[in-house]
């Protein structure tokens, strides 16, 4: 699976220099929905976007992830990526136009959106209190994003787009223990420009841990990410705004 290239790839450029940390390591399996809209346009003018409800993109799907957190000193590396695919049919309420093919809107298409994501952020504690802590840092998130759509019927026009989007973060994190039960609060986010198009993201999660019998801990948590995604693609401008949210559960190992 991409996502999990795209993890591995990045862990040993973000361990450089770390010495022997503690660690603990937690695969999970999430809930996601997405929301948003999404326009395909030949760049000569504004095009109308399409829910993605209204593309047939309305139903949870189950997903894998995994993350890893690495604890040196006042510091802490956490890496984490998963890979989600949407598929349904539905109805485009504005015209896709991709390399002289076109989705008119009214069209019966079938929709299909898929996205693997990898994440690391690096954050050092600024206060140190018992049982409480607060850091900042920075990190980045690797997106890759594919759309395909396919009209239903006629002529079977298909338009499908492909793209990597790499996106710098500042980070920050909060943990603390409350009673049996430890809390843990972390986001990213940032605004960036590059190569004509342009991109951000803000991902937030929430999570609390409790010690599952002396074997791990069990890990339950809310995320939520919101992507928007202005890019060129062989000359036609894609613009999508992608929400995902959803529950997760894990059990983390640690070492």
């Amino acid at each position: 699976m991409r996502h999990l290239h795209l993890i591995a790839l990045a862990a040993p450029i973000a361990l450089a220099g770390c010495g022997a940390p503690s660690a603990s390591v937690t695969p999970f399996i999430a809930s996601v929905g997405i929301d948003g809209d999404l326009a395909v346009g030949d760049g000569a003018g504004t095009s109308v976007a399409s829910n993605f409800n209204d593309l047939g993109l309305d139903d949870n799907e189950a997903v894998v992830g995994g993350l890893v957190r690495l604890n040196f000193g006042g510091a802490e590396l956490s890496i984490s990526g998963y890979g989600v695919e949407f598929a349904g049919t539905g109805t485009a309420t504005g015209d896709f136009e991709y390399q002289g093919s076109i989705i008119s809107a009214g069209t019966d298409v079938a929709s299909d959106v898929r996205l693997n994501t990898a994440r690391a952020l690096f954050t050092w504690d600024i206060i140190p209190l018992d049982g409480l802590d607060l850091g900042l840092g920075f990190g980045a998130t690797l997106l890759d994003l594919d759309l395909r759509l396919q009209e239903i019927g006629g002529a079977g026009t298909t338009i499908e787009s492909e793209e990597l989007i790499p996106v710098p973060l500042l980070a920050a994190r909060a943990a603390w223990t409350w009673g049996l039960v430890d809390l843990r609060a972390d986001a990213g986010g940032l605004v960036v420009e590059y190569d004509e198009s342009e991109a951000s993201i803000f991902d937030i999660g929430i999570s609390a841990s409790v010690d599952l019998f002396g074997v791990g801990d069990l890990v339950i948590g809310y995320k939520t990410m919101k992507i928007d995604a202005e890019y060129s693609d062989n000359d036609a401008l894609i613009d999508t705004d992608l929400d995902l949210s959803g529950y997760y559960m894990g059990v983390q190992f640690s070492f």
